[in-house]
């Protein structure tokens, strides 16, 4: 049983001495960069020039932060600069076709964040100063208002909502420059600019979190960078591997039309409606109960896989670059509380609401009633701080629609917001209280089954589709238990 238990897919190469030894030596590293790079280029084109940044990263690891620097802004260039959503209404106008244009626009939000930066360190005491990263959020929520309240005239509107949606991009990355104002060892902002949208890749929220975190993470010395690699080169190939299940599975349950695409010439599909396709069935189509289940679980299951298949290959790149940063997605099906598949699923998300919201509602509110406190600061969190985050995003639902009716437009999501911060809150507050004698049947079945079923359903009211209203989630969900509204 022990040899059972003991045995992996993936080879735990980074407990090998003799292979962390053998990845100290050139041939090693030769080695390594190359498997690393095979393996990459299954997931991106990118592959070739990010095989590139890691090779010089790993042969000149004193130039680490200026090579880092350099490789994010080459890797804007090459992917044609930041994928920022031009507002439709934005488009239709006419737009600035020549090539510098969105440098340009990078280089305005860069300068405006280096003045606001430069002006809370060297004016401690200003009332911007003391809390600079709820300031910068006003500030841009104001600047969202004031863009769909004031009429402009073209170009001028393209430039402005150019420049809101890259200061969008980058909003996350600023806060946590903000959060390292003080340390003694923040490098100059120059070198800080290449861990806002580093080369491995990512969203807008950062990964692996901020320059401080990265200083922590940073291969010192040739053994720490071995063993960040291998752990590297573990987790492309488990995500290569993961990738494989998640075809597999949108073959069996979805599907193909083309049976000559269909994935290694599997023919048999459950031919499950898509989740959009069931939460849209009030247009003359409606499906069986049962079937409502399939959709929603098989949705479930897809998007997990996926989302720790993008994760991995984003921690993986990073781990070769030096930084043995953790998983972003660690074994969510094993959570063993609500609270807990929160911070498996998507670490760094919540990572960054903890630092930006969690912690400051929880130093200053409520400190002499602790329980209140706690479900105060994870509401602040997963519920307002959540919300927040996501309706920013929406450059464009703000662009077209204007501010308030877009803000009206996400009431499902705060609806997901407000429930689950909630049931975040009460797992946390009872999280002492269970048992720690549980038998290997509740441990490892019961309990998970229990959380990720929470999560599967509440996933109902994650919907990135703004026509649809909280009642129309609400009847979904009536239907999953055969109950029909009219």
């Amino acid at each position: 049983m022990a040899r059972l238990a003991d045995f992996r897919l993936i080879p735990a190469l980074d407990t090998y001495p003799k292979v962390v030894a053998f990845s100290q030596k050139l041939p090693g590293k030769i080695l390594i960069l190359a498997l690393f790079s095979a393996g990459l280029s299954f997931r991106t084109d990118s592959w070739l020039h990010l095989s590139v940044f890691m090779t010089a990263m790993t042969f000149l690891p004193q130039f680490r932060p200026v090579l880092l620097t350099i490789a994010t802004f080459v890797s804007l260039y090459l992917a044609n600069w930041p994928n920022v959503e031009i507002p439709w209404s934005i488009r239709q106008q006419h737009y600035p076709t020549v090539f510098f244009f969105k440098p340009m626009i990078v280089v305005a939000v860069l300068v405006f964040f280096a003045a606001y930066y430069t002006a809370v360190r060297q004016n401690k005491d200003r009332w911007y100063a003391k809390r600079p990263i709820r300031n910068l959020l006003v500030f841009y929520i104001l600047l969202l208002i004031a863009a769909t309240s004031t009429p402009f005239s073209n170009p001028q509107d393209v430039y402005l909502w150019a420049f809101l949606a890259v200061l969008g991009k980058y909003l996350w990355f600023f806060n946590y420059t903000l959060l390292d104002r003080h340390n003694k060892e923040t490098p100059p902002l120059a070198l800080q600019a290449g861990y806002y949208f580093p080369f491995w890749g990512g969203s807008t929220t950062p990964f692996p979190k901020g320059a401080a975190y990265l200083r922590k993470i940073e291969a010192k010395n040739p053994e720490q960078l071995a063993i960040s690699q291998l752990k590297g080169i573990k987790l492309l190939y488990w995500a290569l591997l993961l990738a494989l299940l998640e075809k597999l599975l949108n073959q069996i349950f979805y599907g193909n039309a083309n049976t000559s695409h269909a994935f290694s010439g599997i023919a048999f599909s459950l031919d499950i409606p898509s989740f959009h396709a069931v939460l849209h069935d009030g247009a003359g189509h409606s499906y069986p109960w049962y079937i409502n289940w399939l959709a929603l679980i098989a949705n479930f299951f897809t998007r997990l896989l996926w989302f720790s298949v993008w994760g991995h290959v984003i921690i993986a790149c990073c781990r070769m670059a030096g930084y043995n940063a953790l998983r972003n997605t660690y074994k969510p099906l094993q959570s063993v509380s609500i609270a807990d598949f929160w911070n498996r699923f998507y670490y760094y998300f919540k990572e960054l609401l903890v630092d930006n919201f969690f912690y400051p509602a929880f130093l200053r509110y409520f400190k002499k009633w602790p329980r209140i406190r706690l479900f105060f600061a994870t509401f602040a969190a997963a519920g307002f701080g959540n919300v927040l985050y996501h309706f920013l995003r929406e450059t464009g639902n703000i662009a077209d629609n204007g501010f308030w009716p877009a803000l009206w437009s996400f009431r499902v999501y705060m609806f997901y917001g407000i429930v689950l911060s909630t049931a975040i809150s009460i797992s946390q507050l009872y999280e002492k209280k269970r048992p720690t004698d549980m038998s290997w049947l509740r441990k490892n079945f019961v309990t998970p089954v229990f959380v990720v079923g929470f999560y599967c359903i509440l996933s109902i009211f994650d919907s990135s589709d703004r026509n649809l209203t909280l009642g129309d989630h609400f009847i979904f969900l009536l239907k999953l238990f055969n109950i029909h509204v009219s």
